[in-house]
C-alpha cells in the first residue's frame, strides 16, 4: 500500500492520548499526525490551526475528525478538495445543537449551562463530559476507568478560556450547506448508543454526501468506540484505506 498520512482532529476537550488503541495499528500502515485545540482564542483558531497542518502535510492525506473534530474536518473536505484522499467521521455531526431543520442536536441552553458549569467548576464539568461518553455496558467493562487514567497520566489540560471558546465553536459552527458539495469518499463510524452526538447526525451527513459515503453504526457503543472498540474500528478504517489507495 502506498504510505499516507492520517491527520486526526480530536474532540473538545480531547488529546491525542485518547487515540492511542488505534493509533498505533494505524501506524504500521501509515503516517498518523494528531493536532490539539488547547490554546485556542478564537472560533477561527479551528479552522487555522487544522489548514496550517494540512497544507504543511505531503503526498496522500486522509482526515479523521471526532466529534467537534468532524465539523472542523468537513469545514476543510469543502475548502481542499484536491487535497484531502479521504474522510473518516467518528462521531460525527454537521451541526451540534438543534434548530428547526435539525432536531438531533443539544439544546443550545444545555451548552450555555455547561458553559456556566465550566466556570464554576473545571474539573466537575469535565468529569462529567467524560462520564457522558460511555455508555453503561462500557462502564460495567471498566472503560470509563481506564479513560479517566489516560487522562490523568497523559492529558496536558487546557485552559477555562479555550475550553469555552470549543463550546462556543460547538454552538455556532454549522457546515449543512457544505454537505452537498462534498465529492470525497468518507467514511462514517458512530456508536449507536452515542448520547454525544446521535448516529442521526451520521446519518444525516452520509445522505448528504451521497454515494461516496460509508456509514457503520457499532452495536452497544457509545461515543468514543476507537477507545472501546478499537479492534472494529482499525478493521474499518484499514478497509477503507486499502480501498481508496489501491488505485493510486
Amino acid at each position: 500500500m502506498k504510505q499516507a498520512t492520517i491527520i486526526i482532529f480530536p474532540g473538545w476537550g480531547m488529546e491525542k492520548a485518547a487515540f492511542h488503541p488505534i493509533i498505533k495499528p494505524l501506524s504500521t500502515i501509515c503516517n498518523v499526525l494528531c493536532t490539539d485545540w488547547r490554546g485556542v482564542k478564537e472560533l477561527s483558531d479551528f479552522r487555522e490551526r487544522a489548514i496550517q497542518l494540512l497544507t504543511s502535510t505531503q503526498g496522500t492525506v486522509y482526515l479523521m475528525g471526532w466529534s467537534l473534530g468532524s465539523l472542523v474536518t468537513l469545514e476543510l473536505a469543502s475548502l481542499y478538495p484536491n487535497k484531502i484522499e479521504g474522510l473518516i467521521l467518528i462521531g460525527g455531526t454537521s451541526r451540534f445543537t438543534n434548530d428547526m431543520h435539525n432536531t438531533f442536536g443539544w439544546e443550545q441552553r444545555i451548552v450555555e449551562r455547561m458553559k456556566k458549569q465550566l466556570q464554576r467548576n473545571k474539573e466537575k464539568t469535565l468529569t462529567s463530559f467524560y462520564n457522558a461518553m460511555f455508555t453503561k455496558s462500557e462502564k460495567e467493562e471498566e472503560f470509563h476507568h481506564q479513560f479517566i487514567e489516560v487522562v490523568q497520566r497523559d492529558y496536558q489540560g487546557d485552559s477555562t478560556y479555550s475550553l469555552l471558546t470549543g463550546l462556543d465553536y460547538l454552538l455556532q459552527k454549522d457546515v449543512r450547506m457544505q454537505l452537498n458539495q462534498i465529492q470525497t469518499p468518507c467514511l462514517l463510524i458512530h456508536g449507536r448508543d452515542d448520547q454525544i452526538c446521535l448516529p442521526e447526525s451520521s446519518s444525516f451527513i452520509a445522505e448528504r454526501i451521497g454515494g461516496k459515503a460509508q456509514l457503520c453504526i457499532l452495536e452497544k457503543a457509545g461515543h468514543i468506540p476507537f477507545f472501546t472498540k478499537p479492534q472494529h474500528c482499525t478493521q474499518l478504517i484499514e478497509k477503507f484505506l486499502e480501498k481508496e489507495l489501491i488505485y493510486d
